[in-house]
């Protein structure tokens, strides 16, 4: 997993969006017939501007509990404050005679997941400025697959990460439009993590963990003569990063890399030239003054600094096995 960082200007940008969005499903547009509608007062917003409409269906209870601000924080607020808003806003419609939990988790399918997640981020492609903004070359959870942004300009399909709901949508569909609820992965890692429970006491978060790529590394173990095994070291590992990586199922997602990208590094090692690694990385280049991480770069297609593994697949896994390749002597 990679550590995605604050991304403030994404956020600013989509919240502006997704608060006016859905201000106006709950509330209708502010006009002489509907006063205390919303209305943003930018002369450039789309939704306030526009003619969106109140999402139809919702229990008159549920809308009467989003305030201006609790709309905002379920937007903006950050992993650790999101269960918080959860819980207020649903502490706040079962307050109400008559509620149940399970007419609280209906609407909030119907608004946040049907009109707001399926409706609007994804089939109005909001879901592409999103995935440009943040700014992910590789799948946040594995690093093993591109995740470009591609839109097509002829308006036909195009190439877009999938955005994994950390908090499930089934568990938390409240928060299906919380931007920091919502991962850039690639399709096999979203569909594994869609069935895990995830908390932020036993799990690692990307947008939480800044700290993340080093809970947890990569090594390898004989598995035959001449065939070798990926493994994760346990040596160093927090529970939180255990946690993880079996949930995630790493490591049967790199299993099958065992024999391709693993037994390269190894050949380099041992078939040509016990030092041969080192040959490639220090002296390879001689005097052009070529710095560790464009060695790196050229030579395995991997970036070494942390905060550029989500350039290029497979960087952490590959820098970690080169790290104990070359302390074996």
């Amino acid at each position: 997993m990679i550590y995605i960082g604050q991304q403030l200007q994404a956020l600013n940008n989509y919240s502006s969006q997704a608060i006016c969005w859905l201000s106006i499903k709950i509330k209708g547009r502010r006009t002489p017939r509907n006063p205390m509608g919303h209305n943003c007062g930018k002369k450039t917003c789309i939704y306030c501007l526009g003619n969106g409409k109140k999402r139809s269906g919702l229990d008159r209870v549920f809308v009467g509990v989003f305030t201006d601000k609790a709309i905002k924080s379920l937007i903006s607020a950050e992993p650790n404050q999101l269960i918080f808003e959860y819980d207020l806003l649903k502490a706040s419609f079962l307050a109400i005679r008559g509620t149940t939990i399970k007419r609280f988790n209906k609407n909030c399918m119907l608004l946040f997941v049907d009109s707001g997640y399926k409706d609007w981020f994804l089939k109005e492609k909001i879901n592409y400025s999103v995935a440009k903004e943040i700014d992910q070359h590789t799948c946040t959870y594995c690093n093993k697959e591109y995740i470009f942004v591609y839109k097509n300009k002829e308006g036909g399909k195009g190439m877009v990460p999938q955005f994994d709901h950390w908090f499930s949508k089934t568990d938390y569909p409240l928060l299906a439009l919380s931007f920091y609820n919502l991962i850039p992965s690639c399709a096999t890692c979203n569909t594994i993590k869609s069935k895990a429970k995830f908390n932020l006491n036993s799990f690692l978060h990307p947008y939480v963990d800044s700290n993340i790529s080093s809970t947890y590394s990569f090594s390898y173990m004989p598995t035959g003569v001449h065939s070798n095994r990926i493994v994760f070291k346990k040596e160093g590992l927090n529970s939180k990063g255990i946690n993880t990586v079996n949930a995630l199922n790493l490591p049967m997602i790199y299993k099958g890399h065992s024999e391709k990208e693993l037994q390269d590094l190894i050949d380099l090692k041992y078939k040509y030239s016990e030092n041969y690694l080192t040959i490639l990385l220090e002296k390879t280049f001689g005097d052009l003054g070529i710095s560790e991480q464009e060695r790196f770069r050229l030579i395995f297609g991997i970036e070494i600094d942390e905060d550029n593994y989500h350039k290029r697949p497979f960087s952490k896994f590959k820098k970690d096995i080169i790290k104990v390749l070359k302390t074996i002597t």
